[in-house]
């Protein structure tokens, strides 16, 4: 017993000594601080091609095979052209298939008829695979979950009568719930959930994509005078949790039984998510974003941190569709938040982008101030960011606004990155020093770590820059203001004294 509690002294007093001597720091910071890095992984260039409502493929619904086969092959030249490497190709907008389905029926954007077939057999995403794969080009299959139907309206809705004869949602009705028109599948439903899965699962044993993606639609977006009626289902598996929590729970539980799906049929094939821009607005508490927009976490029950944090995707892409100068949600505050929450999980991070807004009211100087080169610029800093996804295919194709020059622009040169190794950490303030008064309310502080170790101040992961640097603004109180920020096993404390003249 006296040895066993020796050891335990020892260790404490060990592990007291290491965060002491992080913390007592006070030589002049390096230049560098020393990091491993994995093998360098290309960066990820991606185009969103999506197929619901006819939008970039194909162009119209009931083209013949030959037509259909020039489109495709016109995209992945594009693509090809502007120095992009991936194509996210909507595979099932809306409880339906671009592909050879055995659970869905074959897209009426495809063939024109509610109940139609491959046309002449044609499998697109086959083709698409193929032809893209020939020029080094990823394809990642992007499903929309749990969207059963388009184009209702509260005045005219959607009927499961409306639906092809062999979808899932006409001969099984009770995993759908009807809202605002539309129809959706019940992410309440444990065999709805399963249902998801499986489709998944098919698509990753009979096609070699390289990745599958979810976008941002879970619970519908509100419309305002209808509800969401999963009230039998709640009352059923609830379980007593409040209803938003519960309902989170339930995408968390798709989501990671689609994750497990697609390793089952293939190890090495991504799993991502694109969600909404936004997590959650800063509340003070929460640790959302410094913005003012619609959230996920409460509207549309997505916690996309949960995902993250239960090792249930490879990637997330989040769809930052603002520019720099945005008042509710600038563009870099988003690239900064979601930057810190990913450092150091091993979840890769991709920024989706706005390029649907060139040429249009809200982003009609876009072309004038290269706005999409300087958020890849700026992106590229980050020491999480692993690349970009462009949706907005026609106006890349029309080069709106000289949008196709700038991303080719950047494309230029193939560009890779190293993931940094997990560290003990290291941690160094530059400037302000410890210690300084300070005649502002604001100020940023730069600091050094280890690249291998995330940066958290009071708490809250900070962003960091490619090598370990980090630029954290704060506001400061009048008198003393006391921060402790950690990296690995080190720990530093930090003070300024905030003394308005």
């Amino acid at each position: 017993m006296v040895k066993k509690l020796f050891n335990i002294m020892l260790s404490l007093l060990l592990l007291m000594s290491a965060l002491t001597s992080c913390s007592q720091k006070t030589e002049e910071p390096p230049d560098t601080v020393t990091t491993e890095y994995s093998e360098p992984v290309r960066e990820v260039r991606g185009i969103y091609i999506a197929t619901v409502y006819n939008i970039d493929f194909p162009s119209k619904r009931g083209m013949s095979e030959d037509e259909l086969k020039e489109e495709l092959d016109r995209i992945i030249e594009l693509t090809g052209q502007i120095g992009c490497n991936a194509v996210y190709f909507q595979v099932r907008g809306a409880a339906d298939a671009m592909y050879d389905s055995k659970i869905f029926p074959v897209s009426e954007y495809l063939t024109g008829e509610k109940d139609g077939e491959l046309p002449d057999g044609f499998d697109p995403l086959s083709y698409l695979i193929e032809h893209a794969h020939s020029k080094n080009i990823d394809v990642h299959a992007w499903v929309n979950p749990l969207r059963v139907t388009r184009g209702g309206s509260v005045k005219k809705p959607k009927t499961v009568d409306d639906l092809p004869l062999t979808s899932p949602a006409r001969t099984s009705p009770e995993l759908t719930v009807s809202y605002a028109g539309e129809i959706y599948f019940d992410a309440g439903n444990p065999d709805a959930r399963e249902l998801i899965a499986d489709g998944v699962r098919e698509v990753v044993e009979n096609y070699d994509v390289d990745g599958v993606l979810f976008d941002d639609y879970f619970y519908p977006y509100p419309v305002d005078g209808c509800t969401f009626d999963d009230a039998l289902t709640y009352e059923k598996y609830g379980g007593g949790k409040e209803l938003g929590d519960w309902r989170r729970e339930n995408i968390n539980k798709m989501v990671k039984s689609c994750f497990d799906a697609v390793k089952s049929a293939d190890p090495d094939c991504a799993f991502g998510i694109a969600p909404c821009g936004i997590w959650q607005n800063d509340d003070g508490e929460n640790g959302g974003s410094a913005t003012r927009g619609f959230e996920a976490y409460e509207s549309i029950y997505c916690d996309t941190l949960a995902w993250v944090r239960g090792g249930y995707v490879d990637y997330v892409a989040p769809q930052i569709y603002w520019n720099f100068g945005h008042k509710s949600a600038p563009y870099a505050v988003l690239a900064d938040w979601w930057c810190a929450q990913l450092d150091g999980t091993g979840v890769d991070f991709l920024i989706s982008h706005a390029a649907y807004k060139y040429g249009t009211d809200e982003w009609g100087f876009a072309g004038a101030v290269d706005e999409m080169k300087e958020q890849i610029g700026y992106a590229r800093e980050l020491i999480s960011y692993g690349g970009s996804i462009f949706y907005g295919f026609s106006e890349i194709r029309d080069d709106v606004d000289g949008l196709a020059g700038e991303i080719s622009e950047c494309y230029t040169e193939e560009t890779t990155y190293q993931r940094p190794l997990p560290s003990d950490g290291e941690i160094y303030i530059v400037d302000p020093e410890s210690g300084t008064k300070i005649d502002s309310s604001t100020v940023t502080i730069h600091g050094k770590s280890a690249a291998g170790a995330p940066v958290t101040c009071d708490g809250a992961p900070v962003c960091r820059r490619r090598g370990g640097d980090f630029y954290l603004t704060v506001q400061l109180k009048q008198g003393k203001n006391s921060f402790v920020f950690r990296s690995g096993e080190c720990e530093l404390e930090y003070v300024l004294t905030y003394s308005p003249e």
